[in-house]
């Protein structure tokens, strides 16, 4: 189509002034066409200048997902396999049921209407200014040490944010990222076994972020926020996915080659250390104190005289009255 040959050329030459004529050569039809494709692509959200004698222009700030802006903005090492959906109940769920994929197989969704989280949990993602997405990993997964897959993920969120946005962010164990006791993001990772060797076969990774969400249903104004809502400014999505991006495959690869720094790192930023917390375990709730986190990522907790170590299938974890 016109317009998707339009915006890819746009997108490259993004904050640039294109003369109408060399669109028209490039893509091999009238002035008529390029100008009924510019106004189709106004028609969508996408930020774009109509400069007298001069040409257009697609403005930096411009905020709309696109394949051909995805791309552009992602670059070739690696190189993924785009795609973006108007509206899915969950990009995760699109990707285990989908045959046939390919490894880096990258899914955005402009609307998920049923987006998880861990033990089950809702992910509110139905806003146009967040950042919902998958990766699928296939042929990469001999380098990587899966069990680490949620603490890599939830690091390289927390780091990508805080580069952008210049906020000091923390992690709450296992995969939420939070700013002063609010949800920023969430992090779900999955994975599929093989039934005869018990090998993992496939990992998929579904991230959540409210970047430029304005406002929260009423029942999520106390426990949510966004980027936009504690800087004031408005983010480029697909640049923020480049960089969380950045982020996620370089830690992929510490699951394996060096999980002590990894662990580390995300240590440093781990909520409650060192603080009295509330805990579900063995469907009790229990005190202690949160004293460390083990070399295989769980918590280690100092409750009623004893040492316990939580795993992430097993708790709920809060301090005070906050979840």
């Amino acid at each position: 189509m016109v317009k998707d040959e339009l915006l890819k050329l746009l997108e490259e030459n993004r904050g640039e002034i294109l003369p109408g004529n060399d669109l028209k050569d490039a893509l091999g039809v009238s002035r008529n066409a390029v100008w009924k494709a510019i106004q189709l692509l106004k028609e969508e959200g996408h930020h774009i200048e109509s400069i007298k004698n001069k040409g257009y222009t697609l403005l930096k700030e411009s905020d709309v997902l696109s394949v051909s802006g995805l791309l552009q903005a992602l670059g070739t090492s690696p190189t993924y396999r785009v795609e973006v959906l108007e509206e899915v109940p969950s990009t995760n769920t699109y990707l285990k049921e989908s045959d046939g994929k390919k490894n880096n197989t990258l899914v955005f969704a402009k609307k998920q209407t049923k987006g998880r989280g861990r033990l089950g949990r809702s992910f509110f993602s139905e806003d146009p200014g967040g950042l919902y997405f998958s990766l699928l990993k296939i042929e990469d997964l001999p380098r990587y040490n899966p069990s680490y897959a949620t603490i890599a993920c939830a690091l390289s969120v927390r780091d990508a944010l805080s580069e952008v946005s210049g906020l000091s962010l923390s992690i709450k164990w296992v995969n939420d990222i939070y700013y002063e006791g609010k949800k920023l993001a969430g992090i779900l990772t999955e994975g599929t076994l093989e039934m005869e060797t018990g090998t993992l076969s496939s990992l998929i990774l579904g991230i959540g972020i409210n970047v430029n969400t304005g406002s929260f249903p009423k029942e999520l104004e106390d426990i949510a926020t966004s980027l936009f809502m504690e800087t004031g400014r408005t983010y480029v999505r697909q640049e923020v996915a480049r960089t969380v991006l950045f982020h996620l495959e370089k830690n992929l690869l510490l699951t394996k080659e060096n999980p002590n720094a990894l662990l580390a790192a995300y240590k440093e930023h781990l909520l409650y250390i060192g603080k009295e917390i509330t805990f579900l375990y063995d469907k009790k709730l229990r005190m202690g104190i949160l004293k460390d986190l083990t070399s295989e990522g769980h918590l280690l907790v100092e409750s009623e005289g004893s040492y316990l170590t939580l795993h992430s299938g097993e708790i709920s974890i809060r301090k005070g009255d906050q979840t």
